[in-house]
């Protein structure tokens, strides 16, 4: 089974916030999925994000 990873561990490991997360999820940059009712996102997901060249001024931060 794949890698699923909470919102935190997210930004974590993308260096920003939660709240820059959110608002990835929220413009349909990143895939979600409900586990337990707890929002949670595929290793895959995160690879496809970087992939993707993300703008800054997509998200108003530096990823």
């Amino acid at each position: 089974m794949e890698q699923m990873y909470s919102l935190k561990s997210v930004a974590k490991l993308l260096d920003v916030s939660v709240r820059t997360v959110r608002r990835l999820i929220h413009r349909n940059n990143i895939i979600t999925y409900t586990v337990s009712s707890r929002m949670r996102i595929k290793e895959s997901d995160l690879k496809t994000l970087s992939v993707k060249n993300i703008k800054v001024s997509d998200i108003h931060l530096v990823i």
